[in-house]
């Protein structure tokens, strides 16, 4: 809503799970993204579980993608784990953002191969058998494969990739570790441009809880 005002031809992609579907902010966003036809992209993965919630029991519908049109907004359903299929889908659906056509619900289906969370123990409930089915789906080894037999991947251009993602990552955790700390302040001073009483006197009671600890 704000590049609509500024005049910018970016778009806003979301992010989320098949279990955030479930959130109240959620069905807000996309209502609100509808009302106003704002230029977002909503890319649900459905990896067909929340924590250990099948995403049968999630909803009654016939897929998330179905309920796009609740909200008055195109809804796709794509093979979460074919990349170009995701790219296209996603591409089409920012250039319809950025000409005006407002937003688009695209629920991607994978699946979620290991544990959400460490403490969580998937073997609890789901078998193995489905786990091996979806793992024989393995979207990165599903595009190596596409990029081999188009004579584009090779041995050399993965050792390649390789040492590439090595040296971003080592890079990427110096900039996070080396990073200063934010002030705590901005959480409260940044929200309004007047802070009310209430968010003031918490600053101040966090302010002083942060100081007896140092």
């Amino acid at each position: 809503m704000a590049a609509q005002r500024l005049g910018e031809d970016s778009v806003t992609v979301v992010f989320m799970g098949d279990g955030a579907t479930s959130e109240g902010d959620a069905h807000e966003a996309l209502n609100l993204a509808s009302v106003f036809n704002a230029p977002v992209v909503f890319f649900v993965q459905n990896n067909q579980w929340a924590i250990s919630v099948p995403v049968s029991r999630q909803m009654a519908g016939p897929s998330l993608a179905h309920r796009a049109i609740g909200y008055g907004m195109p809804g796709v359903r794509v093979d979460g784990n074919d990349v170009l299929a995701c790219f296209a889908v996603v591409e089409e659906a920012a250039a319809r953002a950025r000409a005006g056509g407002g937003p688009t619900l695209v629920e991607a289906v994978t699946y979620r191969m290991g544990p959400h969370t460490t403490s969580d123990d998937p073997t609890r409930y789901r078998d193995d058998d489905e786990v091996q089915r979806w793992r024989a789906r393995d979207p990165i080894e599903r595009f190596r494969a596409y990029l081999q037999n188009a004579g584009v991947w090779t041995e050399r251009v993965e050792d390649r990739v390789s040492r590439r993602c090595e040296r971003m990552r080592a890079e990427l955790r110096d900039s996070v570790i080396n990073e200063p700390d934010v002030d705590i302040a901005e959480v409260f001073d940044d929200v309004y441009d007047r802070i009310t009483p209430e968010l003031a006197r918490q600053r101040d009671e966090l302010a002083a809880e942060l100081a007896g600890e140092a």
